[in-house]
């Protein structure tokens, strides 16, 4: 059986979880909204699918003598363990990312 949360705490964990997810999804990620984050809060998974990446973020971050010209995520899942959170990971799982690049 899945755990189910008070109304309450659903809201209040999820106002708390939401801006975290965002905070590192964002950096790298066009054009998403917390809103795209749907969580499954008890269930703990996020899908997301069909992703445009920021190019600018992936050329400073990465510092590689190559352009990113386009790049997208197929899928992006998360997982969230969260009646055991102290002994279990959050998981993340990139299906297929596709760039494409030249020589600078």
């Amino acid at each position: 059986a899945t755990a189910k949360a008070p109304p309450a705490l659903g809201k209040m964990l999820e106002a708390y979880i939401t801006p975290l997810l965002m905070s590192y999804v964002e950096k790298y990620i066009k054009n998403i909204t917390p809103a795209d984050l749907n969580l499954s809060l008890w269930g703990g998974d996020v899908v997301l699918k069909n992703l445009e990446m920021k190019l600018d973020a992936l050329t400073q971050d990465l510092n590689l003598p190559l352009t990113f010209l386009s790049g997208r995520v197929h899928e992006l899942q998360i997982h969230i363990p969260w009646t055991s959170l102290g002994s279990e990971p959050v998981v993340i799982t990139v299906n297929t990312i596709e760039f494409a690049i030249t020589s600078r």
